[in-house]
């Protein structure tokens, strides 16, 4: 690195640029949405998990996300990539356990 390098002043996104970025990663989200439909849940959040476990097993310790531990992280999309495809294969254990829940609650009809 030479002498200039180290002086110059980081380049500030505009607004416009900002703005294209959340739309870009809005963008991926709905072609994966569009190409898995119903499965895009459990394979978002698999993903999502493989990749932060990949990211800690690699020596990534820090992250964007605001829950902060790598390995936390990749266990709650496991869990939710694990209920959810409970659930898509299962239908009828969800409305068992809004049963169950409305039961303790005495909200049940």
């Amino acid at each position: 690195m030479n002498s200039s390098e180290c002086c110059t002043p980081p380049v500030l996104k505009t607004n416009g640029e900002k703005f294209e970025g959340i739309a870009f990663t809005f963008c991926k989200t709905a072609f994966i949405v569009l190409l898995t439909q119903k499965y895009a849940l459990p394979i978002a959040s698999g993903a999502a998990a493989l990749f932060y476990a990949l990211a800690f097993a690699n020596g990534k310790r820090d992250t964007r996300c605001f829950l902060v531990w790598t390995p936390f992280i990749a266990s709650f999309w496991s869990l939710v990539c694990v209920v959810s495809s409970y659930l898509i294969y299962n239908p009828a254990a969800l409305e068992q356990a809004m049963d169950f829940l409305l039961g303790i609650y005495g909200l049940k009809k």
